[in-house]
């Protein structure tokens, strides 16, 4: 019981912000509603609208992180090791991408964190490294043809916060 209580305040220990602004829903019928809004904070994180990312991943974490946190519970216990990065097979893009939840709420968490950093949040940067860390097995698309882990990138840069 413990456990899951562990892994539900990670879960909601973030902000929610809801906003009649952010919708959380896609309207691409190529692309999920998580992967959307994940794709949203990534590219307003990009565009340097630091505060817009971090207000995006806010406004939908509720609705994506707990099936995210109960994913990677089930990797976990499981004992799965976690996905290759770079390029990869097929066969292995469509096991990494069977991990929706877990990909998507990653990058966003990670979106948001460097979003913080680049504002000079360092407290708020900090913890949103150490929520993108618990979703090791998540997975993010580079557009140029390989896999990338946010949780790898949130390890060496939450590292990097304290030097």
């Amino acid at each position: 019981m413990r456990k899951i209580t562990f892994l539900y305040l990670v879960a909601f220990s973030i902000n929610s912000f809801a906003s009649d602004n952010i919708d959380c829903h896609s309207t691409d019928p190529e692309l999920g509603d998580s992967a959307q809004w994940a794709s949203k904070a990534i590219d307003l994180f990009a565009k340097n609208k630091h505060e817009q990312s971090i207000k995006t991943v806010d406004a939908c974490f509720k609705l994506f992180s707990p099936a995210a946190v109960v994913m990677q519970k089930d990797l976990n216990a499981k004992k799965m090791k976690a996905p290759p990065v770079g390029k990869v097979n097929f066969k292995e893009k469509k096991k990494i991408d069977a991990n929706w939840a877990v990909n998507d709420v990653s990058v966003a968490l990670w979106a948001k964190a460097r979003s913080h950093e680049k504002m000079g949040d360092i407290d708020l940067a900090a913890i949103t490294y150490s929520q993108c860390i618990f979703l090791s097995h998540g997975r993010a698309w580079d557009p140029k043809g390989w896999f990338w882990s946010a949780a790898s990138d949130c390890i060496r840069r939450g590292r990097n916060l304290f030097k």
